[in-house]
């Protein structure tokens, strides 16, 4: 296992130096990691397929980003459904490779963040030219193709939905096409809304059909 060095105040610390920091942290009472070290490039997908079959037990992903740009700032917060859950990811995945970095997986002790939460929202993509779709993101493994429909039928009508699967596990993210192109302005503004409890990011997506 190839060693990882970060610098800090002028001085090289391994990872597992600096994690005994939260030695003493009784884990049993947060349900968080934190990954550090993450490409600046990783997506929320990215993180999805990096953490594999454990996504089941994986409630919200939140990477923050930077307010001039679609970067992330290197780390990402990944909260699971159980403290049991979320250990076993830090002891399966700490010091795994992703996109060419090592992360440094922990436990997250932070408090929910409250006021200016904007860094965390990511970017917009490019709107496609003749874009009738949307991506739909952080949805509960049991959210249905015809919760997403309803949904969203406030802003057109809806051409076709997806709900996307993986040897028949949900991703957590899905798709909704429109009839009229104008609805998917309307639809993006649905962002923080929730579905079955959890709040949704909303993103311009390639048609379904393309």
């Amino acid at each position: 296992k190839q060693k990882k060095f970060q610098k800090k105040k002028g001085e090289f610390q391994t990872v597992k130096q600096q994690q005994s920091d939260t030695k003493g942290v009784d884990a049993t009472s947060f349900s968080t990691v934190m990954c550090s070290g993450l490409n600046f490039e990783a997506t929320e997908e990215d993180l999805r397929t990096f953490f594999g079959d454990m996504c089941d037990d994986i409630e919200e992903i939140s990477i923050p980003l930077y307010k001039d740009g679609p970067r992330n700032r290197g780390v990402a917060f990944v909260r699971f459904n159980s403290s049991q859950a979320m250990q076993a990811a830090i002891d399966e995945l700490d010091g795994k490779e992703l996109m060419g970095r090592y992360l440094d997986l922990r436990v997250s002790t932070a408090k929910k963040t409250t006021g200016d939460t904007s860094h965390f929202v990511k970017a917009l993509s490019e709107k496609p030219e003749m874009c009738r779709t949307v991506g739909v993101f952080n949805l509960k493994w049991q959210t249905t193709e015809e919760q997403l429909a309803e949904h969203f039928q406030e802003c057109g009508e809806v051409f076709a939905v997806r709900v996307v699967s993986k040897n028949g596990r949900p991703q957590g993210f899905g798709f909704v096409e429109f009839v009229a192109m104008g609805a998917v302005d309307k639809a993006i503004k649905l962002t923080g809304s929730s579905i079955g409890g959890r709040p949704i990011r909303v993103d311009y997506a390639q048609n379904l059909d393309s």
